[in-house]
């Protein structure tokens, strides 16, 4: 670890999920719209259906990288309010010089876009391109004034990079500030041109965590029932994995059971604090069988989040690029299980 660099800090975005009606169909337009290539299809067999697993596909951006992946859900995801007017939004980083070949793709998919957009509100400048898929969740190509190094280590074919940020709603960006501060050792972006309403967390690597003064919260959020396993994957370095969690488990409650068993109203998950809980990835009920609590967690907006361990690549030790170690990487350390699928 570098020696300025704070214990269990946040270097990228992993990953993002989200969610849809229609899982084949998302497929494509992710395809078309980024150049990634599908990894695999879960949940897809008769087995799988006769054990209820969760149907979902994650997509490889570059060197083993799960930048994206959706989950078809198990109600009628509702519709979206249309382009740029909801949140969550994802952000990928892209070289200003592509920006036309961007463009041009969208169009030749026929998928919604607005046209490029100068900005810098949102804690840094550069020019934005505003999109959705077919389910109506948002994202963006983000061309910075200034590109932070290893942002284009791993991209697509297409020349689309890593996660650059994402823009969540938050009721109180206070406590939300606090709650990075505490927990992921995040701190506030302080800039002139960021307006009172926005926060900006920066990451190591120099992605962004950027939160929006809401009313309320989208309803189509993790932390509302029965949507399936939307999250955000944060990288820490591999070492201070297991430590993050124990600093969230000493610090925040843990629900109740998993979410589509609360039968929650949208009135009742946003009365909930920050807190852990059941990851729904394959591994997550034995992690919490071992560790007698969740690896994901949750916001006090009910946005889901889980970490992802970063092992360096590169001689230096940064975290420009590295390989991933997740959750049942750290169960067959503790030889809680034998085997299981690789990350990459």
């Amino acid at each position: 670890m570098v020696n300025d660099e704070p214990r269990g800090a946040v270097h990228w975005i992993d990953h993002r999920v989200v969610g849809t009606n229609d899982l084949v169909k998302w497929v494509d337009w992710a395809v078309n719209a980024t150049g990634a290539v599908p990894w695999r299809m879960i949940g897809i067999t008769t087995v799988a259906r006769k054990r209820n697993a969760p149907i979902n596909c994650f997509l490889d951006f570059e060197k083993g990288s799960r930048q994206i992946g959706a989950f078809l859900q198990p109600e009628v995801y509702p519709q979206g309010k249309g382009l740029g007017k909801e949140l969550p939004r994802c952000a990928f980083f892209i070289r200003p010089e592509d920006m036309d070949s961007h463009l041009k793709r969208l169009d030749q998919h026929s998928i919604p876009h607005s046209d490029p957009v100068p900005t810098s509100t949102e804690g840094d400048n550069g020019t934005a391109i505003y999109f959705e898929d077919p389910d109506g969740n948002q994202y963006e190509f983000w061309a910075p004034v200034h590109m932070p190094d290893g942002a284009m280590e791993v991209c697509t074919s297409q020349k689309v990079g890593r996660i650059s940020h994402i823009v969540f709603g938050s009721r109180n960006l206070e406590r939300t500030a606090a709650y990075f501060r505490q927990y992921c050792s995040i701190g506030q972006m302080d800039s002139p041109e960021i307006p009172d309403d926005i926060l900006v967390l920066k990451l190591l690597g120099g992605a962004r965590l950027v939160y929006k003064l809401v009313d309320s919260v989208d309803v189509r959020v993790a932390g509302h029932g029965p949507w399936y396993d939307m999250h955000t994957a944060l990288t820490i370095r591999a070492e201070e994995y297991l430590n993050n969690y124990q600093r969230m488990w000493d610090g925040l409650p843990e629900e109740e059971d998993a979410k589509e068993n609360l039968s929650q109203t949208v009135e009742e998950h946003d009365a909930l604090p920050a807190r852990t809980g059941l990851h729904r990835n394959p591994w997550g009920p034995l992690w919490k069988k071992t560790f007698k609590r969740g690896d994901e967690f949750y916001d006090w907006d009910g946005h889901g989040f889980h970490f992802v361990g970063g092992i360096p690549l590169k001689d230096d030790g940064s975290m420009t690029l590295y390989r991933g170690k997740e959750s049942g990487d750290y169960l067959r350390e503790r030889g809680v299980v034998a085997g299981g699928p690789p990350r990459a």
